[in-house]
C-alpha cells in the first residue's frame, strides 16, 4: 500500500528522514510513534504527495483512495453548512450520482434500441458502485459520525464558519471517516476530543476495513487500534509487529541484545588491542599485527549502532506539597451560569474533596468540566451557594491556555525565577532538568520553545512551589507520549490532592482514583477509576433502554407493515448485492490464478543458472510489483467474499426468524 525507498528529507540543517526504507502492507493498521519533531507529520505529507522528499521514492498503490486528517484545518469553506461539507468527503459519490441522473434523464428520451440498452446496463453499474461505496446511505453516516464527535442533533445544519476552531477539527475528522477511503492517514485525531468522542472514535475504527495509518500520543488508541508500529526517531524508521504496549517491551529488548553484542565487540576489541600493543615493535610479529589492525577497522566499520529510546521530559520531581486540613474544597449549592439570562451549566451542586483525592471530570464536551473545575480554582465565582477553601489549601490551578501566559521575552530560567525570587540556583536548574531543560537549554527564550515545551515550563513554573490542591484542565496536550508518562507518573506519587480533565484514557486510567462524572441530571461521583465510571454508565443507559422497551415495542407492532415492506426490499438489495459479489468473487479468482502463474515463471527465471545478472535484477524487480498486485487482489477477494459470508448468514437467520 506504502513503500518508502531510501527517502530522504531534511528541513535546513536538520535531517528529519535520512535514506529510510519501510513499507505499510494493504489492510495494515500501523501506528507511527516518535518525539515531537521527529517526522512522523513529515511521513503523512510525503504519502499525500503534499510534499517531495530531497531523495528517494514514495510509492502509493494505484487507484488508491486517501483520506488525511492533517493537525490543522486547510478548508476556508466556512459557509457550507455543516452536514453538507461532512457529506462532500467523497467526491468520487458527487460524480457518479451526477453521472447516473444524466443517463436517467437520457433514458426518458431515447426510444427501445441497442443504445437504451446499453445505458440501461450502465446506470445499473453505477447504482451498485454507489450503493456499495455507501452512496444511498451517506448522509445519515455523516450525522451519525458528527453525532459520535458530539455535535447536538439540532446543529447539525449550522454553517461550518460558526464552530470553534476544535470544533471544525472535529469535522474534518468525520469527513475523514465518512469517506471509507482505501488508505486513512489520521494525525493525532483525538487532539480535540473529549473522552465519550474517543471512545467512539475507538468503536469506529474497529470496524474500518482498510489500511489505517495512525500518528498518535494515545496510548489507549495506540493500543486497541494497531498491530505494528513505526518508530520515527533519529532520522530512521523502526518498525515492530504489534501494539504500542508490544512496542514499549520489545524495543527495550532489542537494546539489550545490541548492548549485549556490543559488551562481546568491546571484549574483542580490547583483546586485538592488547596484542597489537604488545607486538608491534617485534618484526618478527609485524604480519600478525598488520592482520589485527585490519581486523580492529573492519570491527569499527561493521559496529552495531545503539538503537535511540525517545525520551520526553524525563523523570519529573516535584517537592512535596505543605500540609492541609482533611477536607480541602468544599461547594454548597453552588449553581453558575455565564449570563443571568443564559441556562445554567451548574445547579444546586453539593461536593466535597477530602486531602489526598485524585479525581478526573469526565463528560461530553459542552457540559461544563472547565467552568467546574475552573470554580474549585477559584478563577469563577458561583452565582448560587458558596465555595469553602480548607484549611491551610493552597490550590494550583493549569488551564489550557496557562503556557500563553508567560512572557516570550523571557528565558526559561528567568521565567521559573520570576515566581519563586527567593529559590536558590541549584533548586531552580533541578527543577528545569526534570521537565527537559538541562544545561543551555534553560537558557532558550519562550518565543522559541514548541507547544509542548511551552507547556513543560508552565508545570515547572507551577510546581517551583508546589501547592496541595492541583486543578488541571487538558496537562497532556502538546506532550508527546513519554513526556505524559512521566507527568503521570509524578502526579500518581504526588501526595497532595489532584483533580483534572483529560481526554486521555491511559493517563486518566493511570492518576485518577475517583470519577467526576458530568451528565445531564448533574454531577454524580464515582468512588472507582475511569473503567468503573463506564461500567456504571453502561448500567444507566440499560436500565433507561428497559424502561423504553414497552414503548418500542407498541410502536414496532404499529409499524408492522411498513417493516414487512422494508425488509422485502432489503431481501432483494441483498440477493442483487450478492450477485454482483459473486461476479467479483470469480473475476479475482481468475486473476489472482494468472498472478500467480506469473509468479512461478519469475521464481524460474530467477533459480535458472543460465540467467544473468540483468534479466535476474529485472525478474526481481518485476516480482516486487507482481507480489504487492497479488496482495491487493487478494484483499480485494478476502473483502468481498468476507461480505458475502455475511449476506448468506444474514438470509440464513431471517428464514430461522420466519
Amino acid at each position: 500500500m506504502i513503500e518508502f525507498r531510501q527517502v530522504s528529507k531534511r528541513y535546513g540543517g536538520q535531517i528529519v528522514l535520512n535514506a529510510v526504507n519501510f513499507r505499510v502492507n494493504a489492510g495494515e493498521r500501523a501506528g507511527f510513534v516518535g518525539p515531537n519533531g521527529a517526522g512522523k507529520s513529515t511521513i503523512f505529507a510525503l504519502v499525500s504527495a503534499e510534499m517531495e522528499p530531497d531523495g528517494g521514492d514514495v510509492a502509493l498503490a494505484r487507484d488508491t483512495r486517501l483520506g488525511y486528517l492533517r493537525q490543522q484545518i486547510l478548508t476556508d469553506d466556512t459557509a457550507t453548512p455543516l452536514r453538507a461539507y461532512v457529506e462532500r468527503a467523497a467526491p468520487d459519490l458527487e460524480t457518479i450520482h451526477a453521472e447516473i441522473h444524466h443517463l436517467e434523464e437520457e433514458l426518458r428520451q431515447e426510444p427501445d434500441s441497442a443504445a437504451r440498452v446499453r445505458t440501461m446496463r450502465r446506470v445499473g453499474e453505477l447504482q451498485t458502485i454507489f450503493e456499495h461505496r455507501g452512496g444511498y446511505d451517506i448522509h445519515a453516516r455523516a450525522a451519525a459520525a458528527l453525532c459520535g464527535l458530539g455535535f447536538p442533533a439540532a446543529e447539525l445544519d449550522r454553517p461550518l464558519g460558526e464552530f470553534s476552531g476544535g470544533w471544525q477539527m472535529r469535522a474534518e475528522l468525520a469527513r475523514s471517516l465518512i469517506a471509507d477511503p482505501d488508505l486513512l492517514l489520521l494525525d493525532e485525531p483525538s487532539n480535540y476530543l473529549d473522552l465519550p468522542a474517543v471512545e467512539w472514535l475507538k468503536s469506529f475504527l474497529t470496524e474500518y476495513r482498510g489500511t489505517l495509518a495512525l500518528i498518535s500520543h494515545d496510548r489507549y488508541l495506540l493500543n486497541a487500534l494497531t498491530e505494528v508500529i513505526y518508530e520515527v526517531n533519529g532520522g530512521a524508521v523502526t518498525r515492530y509487529n504489534g501494539n504500542y504496549a508490544w512496542y514499549q517491551q520489545e524495543r527495550v529488548t532489542r537494546r539489550d541484545q545490541v548492548l549485549a553484542i556490543q559488551r562481546n565487540q568491546q571484549v574483542k576489541r580490547e583483546k586485538i588491542e592488547r596484542f597489537i600493543e604488545r607486538f608491534h615493535a617485534k618484526n618478527t610479529k609485524a604480519t600478525q599485527v598488520q592482520s589485527r589492525v585490519k581486523m580492529l577497522e573492519r570491527m569499527e566499520a561493521k559496529a552495531v549502532k545503539l538503537p535511540e529510546i525517545a525520551r520526553g521530559m524525563g523523570q519529573i520531581r516535584l517537592a512535596p506539597p505543605p500540609p492541609c486540613g482533611a477536607e480541602v474544597l468544599r461547594l454548597e449549592r453552588v449553581g453558575f451560569r455565564y449570563d443571568t439570562a443564559g441556562h445554567w451549566v451548574l445547579r444546586a451542586l453539593d461536593l466535597v474533596i477530602n486531602q489526598g483525592e485524585k479525581l478526573a471530570i469526565v463528560g461530553s464536551n459542552g457540559m461544563g468540566k472547565t467552568t467546574l473545575l475552573r470554580l474549585l480554582a477559584g478563577q469563577l465565582l458561583p452565582e448560587e451557594g458558596k465555595r469553602i477553601l480548607g484549611y491551610k489549601v493552597v490550590a494550583g490551578y493549569q488551564s489550557q491556555e496557562f503556557a500563553e501566559t508567560m512572557d516570550s521575552g523571557c528565558t526559561a530560567l528567568e521565567t521559573i525565577r520570576g515566581v519563586a525570587p527567593d529559590a536558590g540556583e541549584r533548586e531552580v536548574r533541578s527543577l528545569l532538568g526534570g521537565f527537559g531543560f538541562s544545561g543551555e537549554a534553560a537558557e532558550k527564550f519562550v518565543s522559541v520553545l514548541s507547544g509542548g515545551e511551552k507547556i513543560r515550563l508552565a508545570f515547572a513554573r507551577l510546581l517551583i512551589r508546589p501547592p496541595n490542591l492541583l486543578l488541571l484542565d487538558e496537562p497532556t496536550t502538546h506532550l508527546d507520549i513519554e513526556s505524559r508518562e512521566a507527568l503521570q507518573d509524578a502526579l500518581k506519587e504526588y501526595p497532595g490532592t489532584v483533580l483534572l480533565v483529560s481526554h486521555d484514557v491511559e493517563f486518566v486510567r493511570a492518576v485518577a482514583g475517583g470519577v467526576l462524572a458530568m451528565t445531564p441530571p448533574g454531577v454524580t461521583r464515582y468512588a472507582g477509576g475511569y473503567d468503573y465510571d463506564k461500567e456504571k454508565l453502561a448500567e444507566q443507559q440499560a436500565r433507561l433502554g428497559a424502561v423504553a422497551a414497552p414503548v418500542a415495542e407498541e410502536k414496532k407492532v404499529s409499524d408492522s407493515k411498513a417493516a414487512r415492506r422494508e425488509r422485502a426490499q432489503q431481501r432483494q438489495a441483498r440477493r442483487d448485492l450478492t450477485k454482483e459479489l459473486d461476479r467479483r468473487i470469480n473475476k479475482a479468482e481468475k486473476k489472482i490464478a494468472e498472478i500467480e502463474t506469473d509468479r512461478a515463471k519469475l521464481f524460474a527465471q530467477l533459480a535458472a543458472a543460465e540467467t544473468s545478472a540483468e534479466d535476474r535484477a529485472a525478474a526481481g524487480r518485476r516480482l516486487k510489483g507482481v507480489e504487492f498486485e497479488l496482495g491487493q487482489v487478494m484483499h480485494g477477494w478476502e473483502e468481498d467474499s468476507l461480505q458475502r459470508e455475511e449476506l448468506l448468514q444474514a438470509f440464513q437467520a431471517e428464514e430461522a426468524a420466519e
